[in-house]
């Protein structure tokens, strides 16, 4: 086995934890290829948050079949991240004599020969045609798996390290993206990360410090911190019984909070322009980490942070731990600090039970809280949640399709008011991509413009480029 291919799906983290999977691959000597038809190896790194996703997945892997079958080919493939609840191996690499059962909870493997142990539904789902899934957490034992299932020896098992301190390999070296925790403990109703990546853990302060040292010093000039939930980082740290007690002190500024001194240290790094976060909780974000994006030297002025529905009796049924006055509030405040300061959101249409005035609630929010951007979702049932067991899933097709766009015509309406004060202002873009003959990325409140690519500029800089038009989403501009 040579070569290999990696398919992400769903968001920042699942992008992130794929560089890490290069890095362990790129060290076990394995060369990356464009196209899955071209590799001994196929990996995908799944996201269970949309049903459409899931089903997406298991296509792909009929389609490597067939493949494998036309071309008398033997592509080795397995899953990773939010899908998979266990490591382990597909039956037919599994020795005779070993007892096969459903896990029936989720926990650490002990050893690498665990993977022997255990079977999911998984493998009847693909009609056992995957052959392995890992844990990202367990992502170490990659090798051994497949080193089991090949015959040969593929890398080093004993140099890797665990899942919070691999490195990654960047995709943009201008921009790095870092994880700072793993796992979520928030168990909002219609969410199934909880049950796939369990309790929060919080990396050590000053890891996260040295991993943004060294990206600045291999030129990263933006670092984005991410996962389920930044600004509960540091909970382990805090005795559980003095959290929420503890963050009425950091409204009061009586001191501060993990992440906030997290953000502090990072911003003492030399090199560095740009710190970002996502995602945040509403419930979690405490007046100093607000005032971290005003108060620190390089944090921009761009917050991502979900408020999923307008109706707080749709929050409510939802778990989540906010209000609707809450989460303006906080909206009111940053803007009100900077009135070109970006806020982007999720929201879920279409909750069960879900009625028209609640959704209008959700409309009334839109426009009083002019999001720069919206990630809009038409709620999936996801087995094992609370919502999938409580809450029925009643509301009509065309209803959903209804509600989403009519919350996306209002999102582009919000997208064209809030660009528009962008025009004929000269901003600082750092080039972190290329497409055809254009330079883009984004403005320090994140917005995403596009200028003729030349030959006095190149990826990494940081240039002054005055805004121009507006096209629906973007912007584009010309270099000052």
């Amino acid at each position: 086995m040579k070569t290999y291919f990696i398919q992400t799906f769903g968001c920042s983290m699942n992008q992130a934890d794929s560089e890490k999977i290069h890095m362990l691959f790129l060290q076990s000597w394995l060369k990356r290829v464009q196209k899955w038809q071209d590799a001994d190896l196929v990996i995908f790194n799944t996201c269970s948050v949309r049903q459409k996703w899931e089903d997406r997945v298991f296509w792909m892997i009929q389609e490597i079949h067939k493949h494998n079958v036309k071309n008398s080919q033997n592509i080795i493939c397995g899953l990773t991240w939010c899908m998979v609840r266990k490591t382990w191996l597909a039956q037919k690499y599994l020795p005779q004599e070993t007892k096969r059962e459903a896990a029936k909870k989720i926990e650490y493997i002990d050893s690498e020969n665990a993977i022997f142990n255990n079977d999911d539904r998984l493998f009847p789902r693909s009609n056992n045609k995957l052959d392995f899934t890992v844990r990202i957490e367990e992502i170490k034992y990659i090798t051994h798996i497949l080193s089991h299932i090949t015959g040969n020896k593929i890398g080093n098992d004993d140099k890797f390290d665990d899942y919070l301190k691999s490195r990654q390999l960047r995709e943009n070296p201008a921009s790095a993206q870092v994880i700072i925790q793993s796992g979520c403990d928030n168990y909002c109703s219609f969410c199934i990360v909880p049950y796939t990546r369990w309790a929060e853990i919080s990396r050590k302060c000053e890891e996260i410090v040295q991993e943004c040292r060294e990206a600045a010093q291999n030129w990263a000039k933006e670092i984005t911190l991410i996962w389920q939930n930044v600004n509960s980082y540091g909970k382990q740290f805090v005795d559980k019984k003095m959290w929420n007690k503890e963050k009425s002190s950091w409204n009061n500024y009586e001191w501060q909070s993990p992440f906030r001194k997290l953000l502090n240290d990072i911003d003492l790094i030399e090199w560095i322009d740009r710190i970002r976060f996502t995602s945040s909780n509403p419930h979690d974000m405490t007046q100093d980490i607000l005032d971290a994006h005003i108060d620190l030297r390089h944090t921009c002025n761009y917050l991502h942070f979900a408020l999923q529905s307008g109706s707080d009796a749709m929050l409510k049924k939802m778990n989540r731990k906010h209000s609707y006055s809450d989460f303006l509030e906080k909206v009111r405040y940053l803007r009100k600090k900077d009135p070109l300061f970006s806020i982007s959101t999720d929201i879920i249409v279409w909750f069960s039970w879900e009625t028209e005035e609640m959704f209008q609630e959700t409309v009334r929010a839109f426009q009083e809280c002019e999001f720069d951007f919206c990630f809009t979702a038409r709620y999936s049932v996801r087995k094992d949640t609370l919502a999938a067991k409580i809450y029925p899933d009643d509301i009509p097709d065309e209803v959903k399709a209804q509600r989403w766009h009519t919350l996306n015509d209002q999102l582009l309406e919000n997208i064209t008011k809030r660009n528009t004060l962008m025009l004929g202002r000269k901003e600082d873009v750092l080039i972190a991509w290329v497409k055809d003959d254009y330079f883009f990325w984004r403005t320090r409140n994140f917005k995403e413009v596009f200028f003729e690519r030349n030959t006095k500029n190149k990826i990494w800089d940081i240039v002054a480029v005055e805004i121009t038009d507006l096209d629906r989403y973007v912007l584009h501009g010309k270099t000052v």
